[in-house]
């Protein structure tokens, strides 16, 4: 199974920049320099692109776009931006970096002709922000995109307000074009007062509605996104608001010929390849989530297809009980019976460092939850837990084992070790998930070495980086419930 986690001669990725033309897909990335880990020495990046036709095998290109030098705008780094062809060219907007001067954060421009070869606008920086509205601080990510209820082009900008409460007032600001060459501001088009930085916004029409989605790096570190009838709004809140769960973050997206859509992320790295190091900036491309709008008009989340279709060759695998009740029907099928207890056990799976696993959950009479246990040891206190919460109708990752208050660590026994999950807690995320007793409920789960990546009900999913060594990849649980288990498929 291949996945593309990062260009070959990196040591990691940051935000993904996707674009797709003539039957290609582009990805533009921001590239550490190798070697660094921390501010600003991470943060000199340079624009990598890579391409593919089906979303599986890409091809590396020369890399688009360095750092300036000395009072150049981008001389510490070129940011997040967008791509767009439009009047004849291939531009790009991205963010210009100098933290030597007033404006460290400004927008600038470069063209090509072929998408390969770009040259930097002497213009540069073409947007910098108006400092009697905007701080100057936090001004980049433009994404530019022709639109046509407007008949011009928009750049949305994430920047921050001068005024209102210090730790909220991130907003996304329009300016217009009718020919990518001169900018009109127009002013903020959101301002929630809910973050500090909206970064890496973005949006898009379907179907009539509009949405508009960002990251929060100070809340959650996730993707979110808002709908709205208009591209001025009002942008009001769906019921389950994320693209994806904690740290697939800096989801950016494109639209293919289809009209399917598909948002890039990527996931964190921790210092020393360790659960207990610091979360850098940076890290690995997640596998690509594609959005489709459900009836309320608010998007599910999947896997796409082509990675689906890529996991063809079937691991063996054998069910170890291990506590509780549990039954095997046929070869495909466990039932665990736990009602008002507890019951788990394990998949002993042949040895592979990268694998889909896949299968059918329905659940009936459960009071509490029911789920996964991932990358677990046999006693099921070290593990990430994927549970299906019956009675709250909402999904959750969990990172046990938990640590308690130092009176029970020194008086008691057996509370295990904690992790250091940092600004995540135990509770990694969780949403709302509403289903029907009996209801099919379809889970995909791919175990790539460090990474977790889970598709559930092809409505939700989580990412997260799990470094430790474990037992056991994949184990079922119920808890005050019977949930049967079916389909069961571990593939490569």
């Amino acid at each position: 199974m291949e996945i593309f986690r990062k260009p070959s001669f990196a040591d990691s990725t940051g935000d993904a920049i996707p674009f797709y033309h003539d039957g290609i897909y582009h990805i533009f990335s921001l590239t550490p320099p190798t070697g660094t880990t921390v501010y600003p020495e991470r943060l000199r990046t340079t624009w990598s692109h890579t391409v593919s036709k089906d979303l599986i095998h890409w091809e590396e290109l020369e890399t688009a776009l360095y750092p300036g030098e000395g009072t150049d705008p981008d001389a510490d780094g070129v940011w997040t931006g967008s791509v767009i062809y439009g009047e004849g060219k291939y531009h790009i907007y991205y963010t210009g970096y100098n933290y030597h001067i007033d404006s460290q954060q400004t927008i600038c421009h470069a063209v090509s002709n072929d998408g390969i070869h770009w040259i930097k606008d002497v213009g540069n920086p073409v947007i910098k922000p108006i400092p009697e509205l905007y701080e100057t601080l936090d001004w980049r990510d433009p994404y530019v995109f022709y639109n046509e209820d407007d008949d011009c082009y928009w750049i949305l900008i994430s920047g921050r307000l001068k005024e209102g409460p210090p730790t909220k007032t991130g907003c996304i600001v329009l300016y217009r074009s009718r020919d990518l060459k001169t900018w009109e501001h127009y002013g903020p088009i959101y301002k929630p007062y809910h973050t500090n930085c909206p970064e890496c916004c973005e949006m898009y029409k379907i179907n009539g509605n509009w949405y508009l989605s960002y990251s929060r790096f100070s809340e959650f570190v996730n993707t979110i996104y808002r709908v709205a009838k208009s591209p001025f709004g009002p942008w009001r809140t769906p019921k389950m608001d994320g693209i994806g769960g904690r740290r697939f973050y800096a989801a950016k997206s494109c639209e293919n010929d289809e009209g399917r859509r598909f948002y890039f992320a990527w996931a964190h790295d921790r210092a020393r390849k360790s659960d207990m190091g610091e979360w850098y900036w940076g890290g690995a491309f997640c596998i690509p989530h594609e959005v489709t709008v459900n009836k309320e008009g608010e998007l599910d989340v999947k896997m796409p297809r082509e990675y689906v279709e890529a996991a063809c060759e079937k691991i063996p695998w054998m069910y170890e009980a291990v506590w509780g009740t549990s039954r095997m029907y046929g070869p495909k099928t466990v039932e665990l019976d736990a009602v008002s207890t507890f019951s788990y056990g394990f998949l002993n799976i042949e040895k592979a460092e990268t694998f889909l696993f896949r299968c059918k959950l329905r659940i009936t009479d459960c009071r509490d939850y029911c789920g996964l246990l991932l990358k677990s040891n046999r006693d099921a206190s070290r593990c990430l837990e994927l549970r299906i919460e019956s009675g709250m109708k909402r999904l959750s990752l969990v990172n046990l084992p938990m640590d308690v208050d130092p009176f029970w660590r020194e008086s008691c026994t057996n509370v295990g070790t904690p992790k250091n999950p940092g600004p995540d807690g135990i509770r990694v995320c969780e949403k709302p998930f509403l289903f029907k007793e009996g209801e099919v409920i379809d889970v995909k789960v791919v175990m790539d070495k460090d990474m977790v990546e889970i598709f559930i009900g092809e409505r939700a999913a989580f990412t997260y980086r799990v470094y430790e060594k474990t037992e056991y990849e994949i184990g079922f649980m119920a808890q005050d419930g019977k949930v049967e288990f079916f389909d069961i498929e571990v593939v490569k």
